[in-house]
């Protein structure tokens, strides 16, 4: 499986409502083999000294009117008690957001963990931390260098919405 990306990530600051810290959305169209596979929109956050990321991700079918069949899954990325390293937990997908249907069904952490797409799901995941600097720099706390220039092209929220983005890439790979 060869994923890669469609455009450069959107990345965009945001006031936590829980804390009102600035975090980071950073929103990537993810392609497999040159066809949409997924949209995963990743939330980071710092609480109580914390830096962890909530990554959630929607899986098609992209078509025109293929809402129906989509599913989000969710996870959160960070600290873990007993473990030196940052752990990724299945979460209840999109808690945060609004329903809609370009979400598809949220998949709650039960569901999740029985649906036939876990592996896939977790693999996305694994290639974010590895592959996007702003999420691996975050949730590891090491800068990288890509990080800063991706950095510098946050979105000052005059652009396209990301469910706007959704319909103008999944129409142009359809």
């Amino acid at each position: 499986m060869t994923l890669s990306l469609d455009g450069a990530p959107d990345i965009r600051e945001h006031e936590c409502t829980c804390c009102g810290k600035t975090y980071v959305v950073v929103d990537h169209f993810i392609l497999k083999d040159g066809y949409t596979h997924a949209i995963a929109k990743s939330a980071l956050h710092h609480h109580g000294g914390d830096h962890e990321a909530w990554i959630d991700v929607i899986f098609g079918p992209f078509g025109d009117d293929s809402t129906a069949q989509r599913v989000s899954f969710g996870c959160r990325v960070g600290p873990i008690e007993g473990n030196a390293e940052p752990a990724a937990t299945a979460v209840d997908a999109a808690q945060p957001y609004p329903d809609s249907p370009v979400w598809g069904h949220k998949l709650s952490r039960e569901e999740a963990l029985q649906h036939d797409s876990l592996a896939r799901f977790w693999s996305v995941v694994d290639w974010l931390l590895t592959t996007d600097p702003t999420i691996h720099g975050h949730v590891y706390r090491r800068s990288t260098s890509k990080r800063h220039s991706i950095m510098g092209t946050i979105n000052d929220g005059t652009g396209l919405s990301l469910w706007a983005q959704i319909r103008r890439r999944v129409k142009r790979h359809h």
